[in-house]
């Protein structure tokens, strides 16, 4: 039986206005308002103004933001794709 490896996976969060994160798997959608990241965690929905993904290191599944970050919520396989889909409507 094999096991799946997960990645490890942390949120820092820096006055709202900067944020670092491990374990992503892939940027799913991306623009000013709204980054999708895929971790191992289940879908992390990062929302706000002026969101700029400064540094994106595929080998170290890191992603460094800046902007004034509003809200994340993470949404599980089980989860509706409810938020998602009005984000992109």
């Amino acid at each position: 039986m094999s096991e799946k490896t997960l990645l490890d996976h942390t949120l820092f969060l820096e006055n709202r206005s900067k944020m670092t994160v491990t374990g992503v798997l892939q940027v799913v959608a991306y623009d000013e308002f709204h980054i999708i990241l895929k971790t191992d965690c289940g879908r992390l929905i990062i929302q706000g103004r002026n969101l700029v993904a400064g540094e994106i290191s595929s080998s170290r599944n890191t992603l460094k933001l800046t902007g004034d970050i509003q809200t994340f919520v993470y949404k599980g396989a089980g989860d509706k794709d409810g938020l998602f889909s009005r984000i992109f409507r």
